[in-house]
């Protein structure tokens, strides 16, 4: 939490298992708010759809 008694809040993604970097996206953070709202599309580039039946996004 900031000075001011707000945050700058935002999300990250990791699709497990891998510690790849491709396997992590974050979002843009959201400044000076407690109640941030995000409406961003991520897209994992390079992750075939059999990875992603055995992937859990955590």
């Amino acid at each position: 939490m900031d000075f001011n008694g707000l945050a700058d809040p935002y999300v990250k993604l990791h699709l497990l298992p891998g510690a790849c970097k491709a396997n992590k996206l974050k979002t843009r953070t959201q400044h000076n708010t407690l109640n941030p709202t995000w409406n961003e599309a991520l897209t994992y580039n390079g992750i075939t759809g059999d990875d992603i039946a055995r992937k859990t996004l955590r």
